[in-house]
């Protein structure tokens, strides 16, 4: 594992398996990708700006989430924190019960007090990260890293060198392996999981000031309850007493994206959640979901999903 792998920027990665473990990683502004998410914090805090909402993670608590809602740490307590990102396809063909996914699937976070099974997966995901990155993973699209308190075993492939040659039988065999214990850890995890019901943590040394992080987390949420009809940028200052101009800096500059940008990542989200939990014609959905043509529709979405959307539809379900 190189040193300064450290300093990745998450936002920057694309989707697929990925096991983390030691401090909260680089983060410098709202991102979406394709994944089921899973935090363990072991010590310490994380609190994220997720779909809008304020989601706080404490110590020996597991939050699981659909990451295609956008999503953003903007204030943490480094400490020992564990990350698992499962490609959403995988997720969706390992067929777990409707009642623990469906949550999940209404951009609804998990979140769960669960210190032991906490402990529990963060220990064996070092070993997962060891067997993702020893295998073959160029043709199913995976990447895996793991960075333990110790570093990373003798022989692992750096990250930027995960998924390219010589894997073997035994290397194909481990993943095979790490993916059996990774699916019965998500089951364990959404077992024992209960609905968030996050709390602003109170402003301290370094973090973000309350009065921005409130403004900000009621700009997101107002974009989260609109954003599916048309929006202006007046509408949404508006709504926690700001001037156009003061609102668009504050959202930018504390979570990095403009409020436009964000606004056309919930549209996306949204799109993406119709697609695969409902029958809509696509024209239906690209209305439903807010875009204000078609064409603007096909463009974003297949950006963000790298296919159309009637193949992102086709390819998701088809796992």
């Amino acid at each position: 594992m190189r040193e300064g792998w450290i300093d990745e920027r998450v936002e920057e990665m694309p989707p697929g398996l990925w096991v983390r473990r030691g401090a909260p990683p680089s983060m410098l502004s709202m991102h979406r990708h394709d994944d089921v998410e899973i935090n363990i914090v072991l010590d310490g805090r994380l609190h994220y700006l997720f779909g809008g909402q304020s989601l706080t993670i404490g110590e020996g608590e597991i939050a699981v989430f659909w990451a295609a809602q956008p999503h953003g740490l903007v204030d943490s307590r480094t400490g020992d924190m564990c990350w698992l990102h499962v490609p959403f396809a995988q997720f969706l063909a390992w067929g777990l019960p409707e009642a623990q996914t469906a949550p999940l699937l209404s951009a609804q976070p998990l979140i769960t007090h669960a210190p032991e099974l906490a402990h529990r997966i963060a220990h064996m995901a070092e070993q997962w990260g060891r067997e993702i990155e020893g295998s073959e993973t160029s043709s199913s699209s995976l990447r895996g890293s793991a960075d333990g308190p110790g570093g990373a075993s003798d022989g692992a492939a750096d990250a930027g060198d995960a998924g390219t040659g010589g894997a073997d039988a035994g290397d194909s065999d481990g993943l095979q392996i790490a993916l059996l214990e990774i699916h019965a850890a998500v089951r364990r995890v959404l077992r024992a999981s209960s609905r968030a019901s996050p709390a602003t943590p109170a402003d301290g040394a370094g973090s973000v000031p309350a009065e921005r992080l409130r403004q900000v987390s009621a700009m997101a949420q107002y974009v989260r309850d609109h954003h599916r009809s048309e929006l202006r940028i007046a509408d949404i200052a508006a709504s926690v007493h700001l001037t156009p101009s003061h609102a668009m800096t504050v959202f930018r500059r504390t979570v990095g994206v403009t409020l436009g940008q964000y606004v056309t990542m919930c549209r996306v989200a949204e799109a993406q959640r119709l697609l695969l939990t409902t029958s809509l014609r696509v024209t239906e959905i690209a209305e439903a979901s807010g875009f204000g043509s078609l064409s603007s529709f096909y463009e974003h979405v297949s950006a963000a999903s790298g296919m159309t959307p009637r193949e992102y539809r086709r390819r998701q379900r088809a796992q």
